[in-house]
């Protein structure tokens, strides 16, 4: 999805160019698709596509979890620049191209050497906690610290989630690398935002 919307196949919400000229996009049943793999060189015998519909699908995803972080982070005072690191587990965090992530607004930019994957968080916090009697004494203290937040009953949520509802955001200052090059792909003129 990231190289569609930095090739301009796709604009910024999630919608294909309608004035594309290319026989990979077609409307099927009323959803318009973007041909990635023919099926002459898959096994399945029919082509991979992608739909408007999957990509408003991952841009919610992708929405919810954007500003969920920005929100926790404004609850505490801090800012997405203030992190040192950004650790992912789990399946999702393995196949993740963390460049791909950022150019989508998945993620923040910010330098990709920032982003840890550790695999399975639990399992491994549980083979921790079971070997090491200091671990689990800082497991019991952090547990006594922890509360329940909830985004939906924060103001600010609801309008950073909107915002982050386009790609990668409506704001593009967020993501000043991307910025630059989608100017130079597309060859757009950089607009003046200091008047908005």
């Amino acid at each position: 999805m990231a190289r569609l919307f930095e090739a301009g196949i796709i604009d910024n919400l999630g919608k294909f160019k309608r004035e594309l000229k290319s026989d990979r996009l077609r409307e099927r049943d009323g959803v318009y698709e973007y041909v990635l793999v023919r099926k002459q060189k898959t096994s399945l015998n029919r082509d991979i596509v992608i739909t408007e519909t999957d990509i408003g699908n991952l841009i919610r995803a992708k929405g919810a979890i954007y500003s969920g972080c920005q929100t926790l982070l404004e609850e505490v005072g801090l800012k997405i620049t203030d992190l040192d690191r950004i650790i992912l587990a789990g399946g999702f965090g393995s196949h993740i191209d963390i460049e791909m992530a950022m150019t989508i607004g998945l993620l923040p930019e910010i330098d990709a050497g920032k982003v840890t994957y550790i695999g399975n968080g639990s399992l491994l916090g549980a083979r921790m906690c079971a070997v090491t009697n200091r671990i689990r004494k800082d497991v019991a203290s952090v547990i006594k610290k922890m509360t329940n937040f909830e985004l939906s009953e924060t103001p600010s949520y609801m309008s950073k989630y909107v915002a982050a509802l386009f790609l990668p955001h409506t704001d593009l200052n967020l993501f000043p690398k991307l910025k630059g090059r989608l100017y130079a792909n597309r060859n757009l003129a950089p607009i003046d935002e200091s008047d908005s």
